[in-house]
This record gives C-alpha cells, sequence and structure tokens, in this order.
C-alpha cells in the first residue's frame, strides 16, 4: 500500500514539474526576454499587442526588418541603451532604410544605468544625441515626456527613455493612453520587432505548439508517461503471493487417485475394471458367470461390490 502511495505521489510531482517546465513557461510567455509581445506576466508587452489589435491592424515581426510604407509603425522594445550606443554604420542605414519611405520607428529602452564609461560613439554623431543617465537629443529633436522624436527620412524616429510604461504592468499602473496615440502617430499598422529578441520563425515545434495551443497535450502525454511508468513499476491488483503465516495445501496421495480414476474410468465400468484387476493381483481362475456379470451393470457400485463379496 505504501508503495502505491509513493508511486502516486511520484507520479503527480513529476506532472506538476512537466507543467511547470513545459506548460506554464509557455502560457505566460515566461520563457521569451522582457517587453516581448508574447508574454502574458507584468514584464511583457502582451497588452499593448492586443490593445492596439483592436484599434489597428498589428502583427509580430519574426524575420529581418523590411522596408515598410507610410501609414506603418514600428515597436522596437526592451532595448539594452548601452548595447545600442554601440550600434555600427550597417544598422544605423538600416533605421534609416525603414523610414525612408515614410514608416515611424519607435524604439524603447532599458532603464538606463547611473553611469558607464564609453567613447564617442557613432550614433551620437550621426543622429546628433548624447548617452548619460538619459537621453540629451539635439535641436533637430522634440522631447515629449519621457521620449524624443525626429523627422527621419519620409517618416520619423522616436526614441524612448524606458519601456516600463508600455509593459503590461506599465500600463496597468499609468494607464497613459494619450502617450501611446503619441507613439503610435497617425498609423494604419502596427508592427512588434520579435527579430532582436531572438525570437526567429524556424517552423520549430515549440512554435507549432504556441500556433496550435497544443499546451494541454503536452500535460496529457506528461501524465500517461507517469501512468504508464508507475503501471510497469507496480501491479494494480492485489498481489496473490501466499503469505509466511498461511500454509500451502494440496492433495494426498488417495485424494489424487481417486481424481485419477475419476478422468481416466466411466462409472458405469467401475465395477467391472475392479473385479478384473482383483481377478490379476489374485491370480484367480475365477470363469466370469452371467451372475457375476449382473452386478456390473448395478447404478449402485457399492451394493454391487458388496454382493460380489458375498458370492467370492
Amino acid at each position: 500500500m505504501l508503495n502505491k502511495i509513493a508511486a502516486f505521489l511520484i507520479a503527480a510531482l513529476l506532472a506538476w514539474g512537466l507543467e511547470q517546465v513545459v506548460v506554464s513557461p509557455l502560457d505566460t510567455g515566461a520563457i521569451y526576454p522582457q517587453y516581448s509581445t508574447l508574454r502574458s506576466d507584468p514584464m511583457g508587452a502582451m497588452a499593448l499587442y492586443e490593445s492596439l489589435g483592436k484599434v489597428v491592424p498589428v502583427e509580430r515581426l519574426y524575420k529581418s526588418r523590411v522596408q515598410e510604407n507610410r501609414g506603418t509603425t514600428i515597436f522596437v522594445l526592451g532595448v539594452d541603451p548601452v548595447a545600442w550606443s554601440r550600434v555600427d554604420l550597417a544598422t544605423l542605414k538600416e533605421y534609416e532604410e525603414l523610414t525612408s519611405k515614410g514608416a515611424r520607428l519607435v524604439i524603447g529602452f532599458l532603464p538606463f544605468p547611473k553611469s558607464w564609461s564609453k567613447e564617442q560613439a557613432l550614433v551620437e554623431q550621426r543622429w546628433h544625441l548624447q548617452f548619460r543617465q538619459g537621453l540629451v537629443p539635439g535641436p533637430e529633436w522634440k522631447r515629449q515626456g519621457d521620449s524624443i522624436e525626429r523627422p527621419m527620412g519620409a517618416g520619423s524616429v522616436v526614441l524612448v527613455d524606458d519601456s516600463y510604461p508600455l509593459s503590461n504592468e506599465g500600463l496597468r499602473e499609468q494607464h497613459d493612453a494619450a502617450m501611446i496615440a503619441g507613439l503610435v502617430g497617425p498609423a494604419n499598422k502596427v508592427v512588434f520587432d520579435e527579430n532582436h529578441f531572438g525570437v526567429v520563425e524556424t517552423g520549430s515545434v515549440t512554435k507549432l505548439m504556441r500556433k496550435y495551443h497544443l499546451e494541454g497535450a503536452v500535460f496529457v502525454l506528461a501524465l500517461v508517461a507517469a501512468l504508464f511508468l508507475w503501471r510497469s513499476s507496480s501491479s494494480l491488483l492485489p498481489s496473490r503471493a501466499p503469505s509466511a503465516e498461511q500454509a500451502v495445501s494440496g492433495r494426498d496421495s488417495l485424494e489424487g487417485m481417486t481424481a485419477l480414476l475419476r478422468r481416466g474410468i466411466p462409472e458405469p465400468d467401475l465395477v467391472r475394471v475392479c473385479y478384473e484387476e482383483w481377478c490379476k493381483t489374485q491370480r484367480s481362475n475365477l470363469k466370469m458367470t452371467k451372475d457375476i456379470e449382473s452386478h456390473f451393470h448395478d447404478k449402485n457400485a457399492v451394493s454391487a461390490y458388496k454382493a460380489l463379496m458375498e458370492k467370492l
């Protein structure tokens, strides 16, 4: 009984562990970086994605950025300001090509460190801004609250000091609709860049599970596997092995002889067969008479035996 309880507890613990490792991260999106629109926990940006989706068409970008036409706003959230301050010329030209046809590029940073040692960055020279404890814009930029904006090509670039107000938790606490509307601008389409998080569309099993909502199937498979392991290690039926105190009973020689006679000799022939065997053992020369033979057909074997003994 204790073994079965232990096996059940182990199976339940295994199922819970698989749910925490596989299913729960897929449900909450905790396997993705902060400010990913695939996260529904406080530090994700799924609320912003779904809220804007009720107003304008929205989509996630899992591939390299491509040129977008006028009316498209591209959000790149959760960017490390230290790493971005060292951006190379090819990346800056990619940004400028995105806005060349009228797209609007919104880059939201992680909180700025209080200080970091750095040289004069290329982006500071090319875009005329400075990185200190926040963004210090040049004359081309226009500050609006915690963000700065400037025209670039036929479009515009917006840099946000801190992405937190755009997170799920930030929207719940601040709920600044005017700020979000200012960042989106006059857009008829909004794109959230997931590619810079390393979330790339590769056709993986995880993507298919997320697309077709197969998280529950994973849990069921894990439960079936746990039950199979339990069944393999312990029988569901009680053991038939006799206990040490219980004696093993059997048949003695007389019962075995009786069972053998019942299977081998038909009951109507029992008296005749016994008489013939008796004659063999006694080496008797008695002849079979009709009187003796008449007793062979007696249905009561005991009375036939007594009658024969009187005549012999």
